[in-house]
């Protein structure tokens, strides 16, 4: 869509286009500090994922009767405890600084993966809570920590080092490049064939330094400052250029709105500590009892302590999700993020059983990360084209986009269908993803976006933790690794729960989209 500027002269729909990259390109270094370390933390993750679950079934459970319906909950421990962390943990870059929490989650996620990838060499006897088990969970722990301070830390960092103008392209990069590196494992195949499963994990732990000693070498301390003093000073600019218009044209800003402090706790949030507590009686045994004694000790604690209590009964008063709308909001999300958990979690053991002895199962890391390069080359050119389009109206047409074309493989297992499954759903997360995080991080009270980005990633918590659960089942039941096979049934489920996503969108449109404004409106 064409812009017109103030001399009513139109800017070429191009030119629209383009802009957001040049002003991204003169961006500070500090940003391209956090958009390189992503980029490569985009590679580890995903890479050491999407071995996981088969690392359970192969080597820790493969003496096990039912290795699935084991390993999948084991990867949903890491993943949902990444979201739970995030919700406790956003708010450290807040009160650390950015540099100082990055540099602390690298170091959790290198200890983690270290003892991560050395347990099958320490303890090779496999076995549910063998100490092989055991020594891989606690890796998965220091991961959990680490993950918790860093992708909040890093939106942090973008909404501290961008102005007004690089703000979109800023948050829709880093999620580019984080699927970027995402896309890398793609050509970890011959890592694999080589040096086995428990090799590739020790490159990719390898990576990891690179990771921390990009961010120590690339954000000093004094390219943190600066980068904060050119944002702030390039953010004053344009709210004076903006009070310069408005009296040229005789109208007035809106003034900036409030939020006034809550003194209780509003009923939907005793809900979802209901919900969290009830989902703690799925972990496995060791674990849960380990959680419910850590909750137990943490409720006497603040119940003992008056100086302790009253400041957390506050802070869950004023917690993000107090907000109803934006409780709401995004947990209405969560049917449409279990794809992106079946993609990661589903797709590389689906892809290597549904098209047994072909070209597709031999060669799957390729089309199981074949949705991160798309994101990478889809995401800006999204973002450029809409970003002046209202939010909520592109999360309901996000979600449709990226929930609809799940039904391609329920119709039956080709690599044409498969192709089309990646494509469309692509370009519907390209949609509203990007956008959905900037809108978390800028409707944040000041000096608190790390603390609401964690919260804006808490409804994955459930996702994480609710779709290991029913996706081995499913894998077991419908694409076992020998017997017979009906994938279109799991991929029918699949579907029609996420689904629901753009229904409860369009639902709520009158009560939560009439108010829903960014900056990028």
């Amino acid at each position: 869509m064409a812009t017109v500027n103030p001399d009513n002269e139109q800017q070429s729909p191009w030119r629209e286009i383009t802009q957001p990259f040049v002003d991204l390109v003169h961006a500070p270094r500090a940003l391209w500090g956090i958009n390189l370390a992503y980029f490569l933390e985009g590679w580890v993750y995903f890479g050491m994922l999407g071995y996981l679950a088969m690392h359970f079934s192969d080597f820790v459970f493969v003496n096990e009767p039912h290795p699935d319906e084991l390993s999948h909950p084991m990867v949903g421990v890491l993943t949902a405890g990444i979201t739970i962390s995030m919700f406790f943990l956003g708010s450290v870059a807040d009160k650390k600084g950015v540099r100082k929490t990055l540099l602390a989650a690298f170091s959790f996620l290198l200890l983690g993966r270290v003892i991560w990838s050395l347990a099958p060499s320490v303890f090779p006897e496999p076995g549910l809570w063998s100490n092989m088990h055991l020594m891989t969970m606690m890796g998965i722990f220091f991961v959990i920590v680490g993950y918790g301070m860093y992708q909040p830390a890093a939106y942090a960092g973008v909404r501290k080092f961008t102005s007004p103008k690089t703000a979109a392209m800023g948050y829709a990069m880093l999620y580019a490049l984080m699927n970027l590196g995402g896309w890398l494992p793609t050509f970890f195949t011959f890592v694999r064939e080589k040096v086995g499963i428990t090799g590739a994990f020790w490159v990719y732990t390898g990576i990891t330094v690179v990771g921390l000693l990009v961010t120590f070498l690339i954000l000093t301390p004094r390219v943190e400052r600066d980068a904060i003093a050119r944002a702030e000073r390039e953010r004053d600019e344009a709210k004076a250029q903006e009070k310069a218009d408005h009296e040229k044209a005789g109208t007035t800003a809106a003034p900036e709105v409030t939020v006034p402090l809550r003194e209780s706790i509003p009923p939907h949030m005793w809900g979802t500590l209901a919900v969290i507590a009830a989902a703690i009686y799925f972990l496995p045994p060791t674990i849960r009892l380990w959680v419910w004694g850590l909750l137990l000790c943490t409720i006497v604690a603040l119940a003992a302590v008056p100086a302790w209590g009253k400041p957390a009964y506050r802070w869950l008063a004023n917690h993000p999700l107090a907000d109803p709308k934006f409780f709401f909001f995004i947990f209405a999300l969560i049917p449409v993020q279990t794809l992106f958990t079946y993609n990661w979690l589903v797709l590389p053991q689906y892809l290597e059983r549904a098209f047994e002895g072909g070209f597709v199962s031999d060669r799957f890391e390729f089309f199981s990360n074949l949705n991160p390069i798309l994101i990478f080359i889809a995401v800006p050119m999204v973002t450029a084209l809409t970003q002046k389009k209202n939010v909520y109206n592109m999360m309901i047409i996000g979600t449709f986009v990226m929930a609809a074309p799940a039904f391609l493989l329920s119709l039956g297992t080709s690599l044409p269908l498969l192709l089309g499954y990646l494509f469309i759903m692509t370009i519907g997360e390209a949609m509203w993803q990007p956008r959905f995080l900037q809108y978390a991080a800028e409707i944040a009270p000041e000096g608190r976006t790390g603390a609401y980005m964690g919260v804006a990633q808490f409804p994955w918590f459930l996702t994480k933790m609710l779709v290991p659960l029913y996706s081995g089942l499913l894998m077991q039941k419908f694409v076992p690794a020998v017997g017979d096979r009906n994938p279109e049934a799991m991929w029918l489920v699949s579907a029609i729960v996420a689904m629901a996503s753009p229904f409860l969108l369009i639902l709520a449109k009158g009560w939560i989209g009439k108010d829903f404004k960014t900056k990028a409106d």
